[in-house]
């Protein structure tokens, strides 16, 4: 059921994703099908079947609505990453209530905080992702920090409480969900997990197959 779950998110998000008009035109990545399920598969792996169902039904409605929650996402993280722009668009975004926001915050930082230790551990595959903070980042780059903001404001307060539910119980059993996110991700490019992945890439100078 996961699967089948999983692969109905990935069509809907792909499809939202076909209709995201960007400043300089269709980006390449809009035609890399591959590369995006492999990436959206491994972030909903590490989810609880509630929190998938709940995304599921954010999707649904979103699109009776006649909304785009993958327009939506880049045009919050423009808030960070072109913030003039950002100022251009911001009134055409749902408005994000306090208590909504207040739970956007405090899931971006613990996905940061998890990254940051994911990358301690791994350090050779963690460099392999984008930069952590938003203060890290170059022109042109979106932080692990912005990504997660302009997509948690995307879920409904449903979905975020369902997933801060979830994680909260991962790490009571001492899991860091980064670690099931990159293990994942690691095992669809052939590796067996990501401290294969580390050691493959740390023998190799840093680079392979990814």
């Amino acid at each position: 059921m996961p699967e089948s779950l999983i692969h109905t998110i990935i069509t809907a998000e792909w499809d939202m994703f076909q209709h995201v008009r960007n400043q300089g035109g269709r980006a390449s990545c809009q035609d890399d099908y591959d590369t995006f399920a492999i990436m959206r598969k491994s972030q909903f792996l590490s989810w609880s079947h509630e929190a998938l169902a709940s995304y599921r039904q954010d999707l649904t409605e979103a699109r009776a609505a006649g909304r785009n929650l993958l327009t939506e996402k880049y045009g919050y993280m423009m808030e960070h990453t072109a913030p003039e722009e950002y100022e251009n668009i911001r009134s055409l975004l749902p408005a994000v209530p306090p208590e909504k926001a207040a739970l956007v915050a405090g899931l971006t930082e613990k996905e940061v905080l998890w990254r940051e230790d994911f990358n301690r551990r791994f350090p050779d595959y963690g460099r392999l992702g984008r930069p952590l903070r938003k203060e890290d980042a170059a022109c042109g780059e979106t932080s692990i920090e912005t990504y997660a903001m302009g997509e948690l404001n995307t879920y409904s307060e449903r979905t975020l409480k369902l997933l801060a539910a979830h994680y909260q119980k991962l790490e009571a059993q001492g899991e860091n969900p980064a670690v099931r996110i990159m293990d994942a991700t690691a095992r669809q490019y052939g590796y067996r997990d990501s401290a294969d992945a580390q050691a493959r890439l740390a023998q190799e100078g840093g680079h392979h197959g990814f």
